[in-house]
């Protein structure tokens, strides 16, 4: 197999002989679009073969590059249409089968085939020891098991036969399968700091990108004779309150990097955007992430989470005091606790939604006490005790998935499914919680909380909308949960002797330039994080750690945070 891989990659040095072919295939095409952009007075649809034959160049020669893709077009483009608004990034069948907008007979999405092709790139390279073994990552059998639930219950749908649907099947199991794909995508692919902060860069930015435009969303709305239901896409709340969630831990980690200047600048478009998407869940979801980072800095800096917890509590009263009595977007957040407390304040809409969701949590119970071991089945319809009222066309197969994807899984194969999801929650919250702890350096600590804040919301994003069949959401979560194989398996020494570098002086390495730089170490490889070499005896460009240097020596660790079993090596 590998001597196969080997002969379809060509080596290295196969690889350099054929670049000077693919560079001058590459100008040939583009001239030859150029031609065929002009003969068709600028359609753009000729692009399209320019576009797609770049990406397969780009991620053939480095798969992670699929990786980027799959998670900035997850971010940036819309899964399904936005009632009586038209931005720019919809309607880019980016995630719908290429068959049912096209006459070529291909029953995948444009993400199907980035996927694969980005999977199969990584296997032949892989195959042909061309890069590291393949590894599973922290959360590697946790989504081996999730994905196994969707298995199981296709096999329970079809042994219970009826009017098993096989449409209906794929619609159920495609985004699921899609988050376990992407992680172990990320989890191989995504093996440097360097990798992981482009990831997280691309979030911030792209988050922010998706919060002014449903702030322009909401001033073209503004002319329309009746309110939006939203601005935005439903799912986009769970990236406007991961993105504030980590805004909030580089403030409580007093971080001073671009990242963090950048992400505390776009926290107002952030928010203001998710004010306007008046999306209720939205801010539930963003409460128990600031309690999160709250209980997670008690166990860092309790000094500094009092403060925080002081100033939260008179900006809260604050609020409050403003808009109990007022109405609009700004208000949605209060209005969303006062139409808990007392229903007289839950709007038409709400109310209906409400309504709705009552019916069919009622209809989940029933089907759960029909079928308690092993649920109705992929692909089968949930058993009803009492209709709903119809909903729009666009929800085709609302009697297979349900509005509570937390219930949807017990639903669907039984109390097993519901353990083996609620395992790779926990597994999650417990692994990123624990590294967020033990590492010392403040851009570890960001991105092991990462993978933490977009799973909390998830899950309560979750609770009330089709959260686990959203392509978007699903993406984005395998990727971010794909670091914890890098931050897991860092190669980190514990140094005996440092290298000198240009920079010799390495106070504030870990809060200058991006913040996530430290100097003092070899720069990242392909292999891991970068690590500080140790010798037995120092070389010409060396020098051993006297005692005036033993801070250095404990700076330069602390900047690094863990070691090589994730845990921070003692001072």
């Amino acid at each position: 197999m590998t001597a196969i891989a080997a002969r379809l990659v060509g080596g290295p040095a196969g690889l350099r002989s054929r670049e000077g072919l693919v560079v001058a295939s590459a100008l040939a095409f583009a001239v030859a679009c150029t031609v065929a952009i002009l003969q068709t007075h600028g359609d753009p649809i000729v692009l399209v073969p320019l576009i797609a034959a770049l990406v397969v160049v780009a991620v053939c020669a480095h798969p992670v590059v699929g990786v980027y893709l799959l998670f900035g077009g997850a971010l940036l483009l819309e899964q399904y249409t936005i009632i009586a608004l038209t931005p720019i990034t919809a309607n880019t069948h980016f995630y719908q089968n290429i068959s049912a907008y096209t006459s070529i007979p291909i029953r995948l999405s444009v993400a199907d085939l980035l996927m694969l092709l980005t999977l199969g790139s990584w296997a032949v390279r892989t195959a042909a020891g061309l890069g590291p073994k393949p590894r599973m990552g922290p959360f590697g059998w946790p989504i081996i098991g999730y994905g196994l639930i969707f298995v199981f219950g296709t096999v329970i749908g079809l042994a219970r036969g009826g009017s098993w649907d096989f449409e209906a099947a794929l619609a159920e199991v495609r985004e699921p399968l899609q988050m376990c794909v992407v992680y172990f995508l990320a989890a191989n692919l995504v093996r440097s700091r360097r990798q992981g902060i482009y990831l997280l860069w691309a979030f911030v930015v792209l988050v922010g990108v998706k919060g002014l435009q449903g702030i322009l969303n909401y001033q073209a709305a503004g002319n329309l004779p009746y309110n939006l239901e939203a601005v935005t896409g439903h799912e986009d709340v769970v990236f406007f309150d991961a993105a504030v969630g980590l805004a909030v831990a580089m403030a409580m980690l007093g971080l001073r990097s671009k990242l963090a200047y950048v992400a505390f600048a776009l926290l107002p478009v952030i928010l203001i955007a998710e004010m306007l998407t008046e999306r209720r869940v939205g801010f539930i979801a963003l409460g128990v992430v600031i309690v999160l980072m709250t209980i997670l800095l008690f166990a860092t800096a309790p000094r500094r989470a009092f403060v925080l917890v002081a100033v939260g509590a008179l900006a809260i009263c604050a609020y409050v005091a403003v808009f109990w009595e007022s109405s609009g977007p700004f208000a949605e957040p209060i209005r969303a606790v006062r139409s808990v407390l007392d229903a007289s304040y839950v709007s038409v809409r709400d109310e209906m939604s409400d309504s709705w969701r009552v019916t069919e949590d009622g209809n989940i119970a029933y089907t759960m006490r029909n079928l308690p071991v092993t649920g109705v089945g992929v692909g089968q319809r949930y058993l009803t005790q009492q209709f709903p009222p119809p909903l729009p066309p666009g929800f085709t197969y609302w009697r297979y998935i349900t509005h509570n994807a937390l219930l949807w899984i017990w639903l669907k194969a039984g109390p097993l499914a519901a353990l083996a999801f609620w395992f790779l929650i926990a597994r999650v919250v417990m692994i990123g919680s624990a590294q967020y702890v033990r590492f010392r350096d403040p851009g570890l600590r960001i991105l092991a909380i990462f993978p933490v804040c977009l799973i909390v919301c998830q899950v309560v994003f979750s609770g009330v909308e089709l959260g686990l069949t959203y392509a978007r959401t699903m993406i984005v979560l395998g990727s971010v949960l794909g670091l914890g194989g890098f931050l897991t398996h860092r190669r980190v020494t514990r140094p005996q002797v440092l290298e000198i570098s240009a920079v010799d002086d390495v106070e504030g390495a870990g809060h200058s330039g991006d913040g996530l730089q430290n100097a003092g170490r070899v720069p990242d490889d392909d292999h891991g994080g970068g690590h500080i070499v140790g010798h037995d005896a120092p070389g010409p460009h060396e020098r051993t750690l006297s005692n005036g240097d033993e801070w250095k020596d404990r700076r330069v660790r602390a900047d690094l945070g863990a070691s090589s079993d994730g845990r921070a090596p003692p001072a």
